[in-house]
């Protein structure tokens, strides 16, 4: 070892520091303490939206990718480039898209069915 190591590369602080100094950052970062007062201000429903978006897109590439492996290895194993390949790519793209409308579908039921507990939530409050 060199000469130049500082003294934290030899005494390092100890994990009790660092979750000290880190729950002090996170502190000051804007809108700390937010979870804790348990306010939405819309965030959560962009990172909910956000999320299905993700989801629905990762379902969606997956489908087509393993719909043209599979076109792909079958063109190579059985010598009919490109003609497998291209079958299972659209047929990767349609099962893609009804996991797409499955999902969608699914996140409609779901928002529903929320919208509905929060206003018999509401009616039980105002009684």
């Amino acid at each position: 070892m060199s000469d130049n190591v500082t003294q934290n590369d030899q005494n390092p602080l100890p994990h009790s520091d660092f979750d000290r100094r880190l729950r002090e950052a996170k502190a000051k970062l804007p809108g700390a303490g937010r979870e804790a007062k348990g306010g939405d201000d819309g965030r959560d429903v962009g990172r909910a939206g956000m999320a299905a978006g993700f989801r629905i897109a990762v379902e969606l590439l997956a489908a087509i990718v393993v719909g043209a492996g599979i076109g792909w290895g079958l063109d190579q194993w059985l010598g009919t480039r490109p003609w497998l390949l291209i079958l299972f790519f659209i047929l990767g793209a349609v099962a893609g898209l009804m996991n797409v409308y499955r999902t969608g579908m699914e996140l409609d039921r779901a928002a529903k069915a929320k919208r509905v507990a929060e206003q018999a939530e509401r009616n039980r409050g105002g009684r």
